[in-house]
């Protein structure tokens, strides 16, 4: 079922056109990976399906174009999750998620688990390291009861162990239902989750399509402007619950 409907949306942002006229869908129960350059437009692209930058053409939630819904109504359909929120509030980790969700949300005691933050409740989130505050953001965001997820390279401070936990979770979120759209820059990453793939080529165009049929040698090396090996052999690739990665 589709959720998001993007027909002929263009961005600019500085000067610079990022897309051109692009038309895609995104469906609930589905992984959406998005991948390219950087500074091509991936960040912008999620701040516009999240409302909160302007694009021309249509942008389409549940049947509605998105300017029509008021900010409650996107609150309660979409969760985004992009670069680390400020410390300076003073906040501690415990504060954080009982803003997001509240201590007593069903999901609270689940989420703290999957993110191991049980011994970091206390803290404030100004004396955490920035992979540590990254899984407090992925618990927040578990607490926010939304159809739509976008997040914005949510890998990037983790360490391996907690890569494979975020993954699985976003994976299992879009078996649950949710639409699940995920900036990403590691093709193992892409290829463990995604179902679909927006492919930015850094002249203002996307390719969208099966992850299968997107992250191709031929795909990727025209995208990127580097030799690489056929990334379709790695659609095997699995990541493991147990914190192991491999190739069945």
């Amino acid at each position: 079922m589709n959720i998001i409907g993007l027909k002929h949306v263009t961005l600019k942002r500085g000067g610079r056109t990022l897309v051109t006229g692009f038309s895609n869908v995104i469906v609930k129960g589905r992984v959406t990976v998005i991948m390219g350059p950087n500074g091509t437009g991936k960040s912008s692209l999620l701040l516009a399906l999240a409302g909160m930058m302007p694009a021309t053409g249509k942008i389409i939630l549940r049947g509605r174009p998105l300017n029509e819904h008021s900010r409650a109504e996107l609150a309660r359909a979409i969760a985004w999750q992009g670069d680390l929120p400020p410390t300076e509030f003073g906040l501690t980790v415990a504060q954080r998620l009982q803003l997001a969700g509240g201590e007593h949300h069903t999901d609270f005691s689940k989420s703290v688990s999957l993110m191991e933050l049980g011994e970091l409740l206390g803290r404030a989130l100004g004396d955490l390291s920035s992979g540590e505050r990254q899984r407090v953001e992925l618990a927040a965001l578990m607490l926010r009861d939304c159809p739509v997820w976008l997040l914005d390279e949510p890998t990037a401070h983790l360490d391996l162990r907690h890569q494979v936990i975020c993954l699985n979770m976003l994976r299992r979120q879009s078996e649950h239902g949710r639409a699940v759209v995920v900036v990403l820059h590691d093709i193992q990453q892409a290829v463990s989750i995604a179902d679909d793939v927006m492919l930015f080529d850094g002249r203002g165009n996307i390719a969208a399509g099966d992850v299968a049929v997107m992250l191709t040698r031929e795909r990727l090396q025209a995208a990127f402007g580097v030799s690489l090996h056929d990334a379709s052999l790695l659609l095997d690739y699995h990541v493991q619950e147990n914190g192991h990665e491999s190739t069945q």
